[in-house]
């Protein structure tokens, strides 16, 4: 499965920074939870091409950066090479070594055995050091679901409940606390959309049913149908903002 994620992402590197619109908007907000002077040891995951990698750098100094898209990590090498890029898994952390602060931004949804790897991530974590996380969360595409059921079109990503990843981080034995806002960007349409969908490279849904032209066009005539506001097609994002320290 891994491979599959690895492989859409990297063939977004030329479109990714022009499509990630609610990926920006999270980084920045995620940003806002960081500690406001450089930290001794700074862990990155899931740095894509560095959307959430800038703002890190001006608020907490140069970090230790890794993403499993090599093709993404090297744009972000390219724009801010102060830090040290390191191409593997989140997962199975390829760096060794205690840190001040370990942080990723729109990552840890993609965690395939969240409930080992996360308490095995925060073993990285000096004591008394501090983390925060932005999660997708079930309750994203809620529109795309709905129409899913109706025309087998816009298969979604089974992405985590809310509180199966906090009772995850509060069995760490660490102090959590959380955060969900959910965020509803408008399109000018549907095509619109999915095209800004694939252009960051978030298109694996686990799911491998084929679907026609036929599902497809009546996806594009109920989506506006149902939930168009204004001439607009509705998105929604649902997203955890966990932090908390060692």
């Amino acid at each position: 499965m891994k491979i599959h994620i690895k492989h859409a992402f990297c063939s977004s590197s030329e479109s990714y920074d022009s499509s990630c619109d609610i990926q920006r908007i999270v980084a920045e907000h995620l940003a806002e939870f960081l500690p406001e002077c450089e930290q001794d040891g700074v862990l990155e995951i899931g740095t894509g091409t560095g959307i959430f990698t800038k703002l890190l750098n001006e608020k907490c100094g140069a970090a230790v950066c890794v993403d499993i898209a090599d093709a993404l990590l090297a744009k972000a090498a390219r724009q801010y090479p102060e830090n040290l890029y390191v191409c593997g898994d989140g997962e199975c952390l390829p760096v060794r070594g205690g840190f001040s602060l370990i942080t990723g931004s729109s990552a840890l949804q993609w965690f395939q055995q969240p409930e080992k790897s996360i308490p095995d991530m925060l073993k990285h974590l000096k004591k008394g050091g501090k983390f925060a996380f932005s999660v997708f969360v079930e309750g994203t595409f809620v529109e795309m679901s709905i129409l899913n059921q109706m025309t087998g079109f816009g298969s979604v990503y089974s992405l985590p409940k809310e509180a199966d990843f906090v009772r995850i981080f509060e069995g760490c034995g660490v102090s959590v606390n959380k955060d969900v806002k959910e965020y509803v960007l408008h399109f000018d349409s549907v095509s619109e959309f999915l095209k800004k969908q694939k252009g960051t490279g978030a298109t694996f849904s686990g799911k491998d049913k084929p679907t026609s032209k036929t599902s497809y066009r009546k996806f594009l005539e109920l989506y506006p149908e149902l939930f168009g506001e204004n001439g607009k097609v509705p998105v929604t994002y649902r997203i955890l903002y966990i932090t908390g320290y060692k």
